[in-house]
């Protein structure tokens, strides 16, 4: 269903476009912006399944180096921000200065998967029903490591799905075609690649309405 929707989203508008079926400006701009939106998607989802192969088949994880937060944070922000403001969703990031002059052992590329994921997740499950529409990221220095929570104001998770959070495709074809998208593919990959840094992912209680996640990384030496 992941990928025979948007698939079949391009073929039809595709193809109205190619045969000047949408004489309305405004209308082509709409389905245009919507291509755009599943080609992301789709390079979202294929990425997510080619790491999660790779992981699978025992293959040697990225090389893992001494990154500067703040640098890390100024590379992977527009990313997660334009994947907020497509759920119309505002995404505050909170980090003292010392935060952002240390840095962590880990591999920029999957962290920034792993927060993109976390940060895709609560636009589908949680903007819909978000008080106040906002994501928090918080990233701070605690007990030797680096800890990233992302954390969002939406209905928060009954206990039945707490339990499953980490199963890799935990969703049936039946939960994929009639919630949000997806294949419950996102939080087991990214909890593997924690853990290929040293780190961990896990899910930590909030006080209130939301859920929220923490990456945990080591702090680099020196």
């Amino acid at each position: 269903h992941e990928l025979r929707s948007p698939l079949t989203t391009f073929r039809l508008y595709s193809e109205m476009l190619a045969e000047d079926m949408v004489p309305d400006a405004a209308q082509r701009k709409t389905y245009l912006r919507t291509l755009c939106e599943e080609s992301t998607r789709l390079a979202h989802l294929v990425e997510n399944v080619l790491s999660f192969s790779r992981i699978e088949r025992g293959r040697a994880p990225a090389r893992l180096t001494a990154i500067p937060v703040g640098t890390l944070l100024t590379g992977l922000t527009p990313r997660l921000l334009a994947r907020a403001e497509q759920a119309a969703l505002a995404l505050n990031i909170t980090a003292l200065e010392s935060t952002l002059q240390s840095s962590v052992t880990a591999n920029a590329t999957a962290i920034e998967q792993v927060l993109f994921n976390l940060v895709d997740n609560a636009c589908k499950y949680a903007a819909h029903d978000s008080q106040p529409p906002r994501l928090d990221l918080i990233v701070a220095i605690d007990s030797g490591s680096v800890l990233f929570t992302l954390r969002d104001h939406g209905p928060g998770l009954s206990m039945a799905q707490r339990r499953k959070l980490f199963l890799p495709f935990s969703k049936s074809a039946t939960e994929a075609a009639h919630s949000a998208p997806g294949v419950g593919l996102g939080l087991a990959l990214s909890r593997r690649l924690a853990r290929e840094m040293g780190g961990e992912l896990s899910y930590a209680p909030v006080e209130g309405r939301g859920a929220a996640f923490s990456l945990r990384l080591n702090l680099a030496e020196g």
